[in-house]
């Protein structure tokens, strides 16, 4: 394989095409796939999940991602390995009466490296002042630059979306989270529906329904923890586009800050094997991890003061 397309593989994703298909559907309370919390929230108390920001404020979140892909290939073993850890910032320009707000997404900074096989590791640091090597010059390119410029409703609807960072992903996940449209309780779920776009090997583009299931375990002391899972709608049995795949498919935690309105943390975990990808000896594994917390000074302290209960 070759060695530009494995690296991209682990920092970025593979050529996947997401089309998000922005909206959410309730579901009856569903239980958690992660044992229930030891004191959950009573079936009466819901809770009213939406962003909350404020004109010309900023935030930032620190954004590690941790990878490792082994391919298997013809008797042939070749592993990569790579670590980034990033500034994802938001400015928020503009918040209108009902919560909607208008912001620019961007990278403050990162620091990466990389390792395939045997050849010499490779690292940038866009604070360093040192010119980046090839492997890392488009991502160099990005870094304190406007990514994404988005006007979003206070229940993650994406009204109006525009920029670049669909091209340079930088391991930040989505753009944001959809909450649900109702208050929920424990034990709830919704889903945000979505397709992606795998290229079959004659080039032809093929369309993949999937979904992510949104379960809202608990919330204790105004903190909400989420749990998130990706689930493939369309029937997947090709290898080879199992591979194409295995990045987009989520599964973690959420800590959202129901007083303050944002995301405070994010855990997601791949360790995914596929085999067959490219041949009946060929197999990929998958393990990586990626987490996101919040370090702005204004925002990094969850309020002290619990959520209030819908009734």
């Amino acid at each position: 394989m070759k060695r530009n397309l494995l690296v991209l593989s682990v920092l970025f994703s593979l050529p996947v095409l997401i089309s998000s298909a922005r909206g959410a559907e309730t579901a009856a309370p569903a239980t958690p796939e992660t044992d229930a919390p030891t004191q959950p929230a009573k079936p009466s108390e819901e809770y009213l999940l939406r962003y909350k920001f404020a004109t010309d404020e900023t935030i930032r979140w620190k954004v590690t991602h941790l990878g490792t892909t082994e391919t298997k290939i013809s008797g042939n073993t070749q592993s990569s390995k790579s670590r980034s850890v990033s500034t994802k910032l938001w400015q928020v320009k503009e918040v209108d009466p009902q919560g909607k707000f208008t912001f620019t997404h961007s990278v403050e900074n990162v620091d990466m490296w990389q390792q395939v096989s045997d050849r010499p590791e490779v690292a940038y640091n866009s604070q360093s002042g040192a010119e980046a090597p090839p492997e890392y010059q488009q991502v160099a390119k990005t870094v304190g630059k406007p990514l994404t410029s988005a006007t979003i409703t206070d229940s993650g609807q994406i009204l109006e979306k525009g920029g670049e960072s669909s091209k340079f992903n930088l391991g930040l996940g989505d753009i944001i989270m959809l909450l649900p449209p109702k208050p929920v309780h424990a034990g709830s779920s919704w889903y945000e529906p979505s397709e992606l776009q795998v290229r079959q090997p004659d080039g032809r583009v093929d369309h993949i329904k999937i979904r992510k299931r949104y379960t809202l375990e608990k919330v204790q002391t105004g903190l909400a923890t989420i749990q998130v899972k990706t689930e493939v709608l369309t029937p997947v049995d090709d290898p080879r586009i199992q591979a194409q795949l295995v990045q987009q498919l989520t599964n973690g935690t959420i800590k959202f800050d129901v007083d303050a309105g944002r995301i405070v943390a994010k855990q997601m975990d791949w360790d995914e094997v596929v085999v067959g990808f490219r041949g009946p000896d060929s197999e990929m594994k998958y393990l990586a991890r990626f987490t996101e917390e919040l370090v702005s000074d204004d925002t990094a302290t969850a309020s002290s003061q619990p959520a209030v209960p819908r009734r």
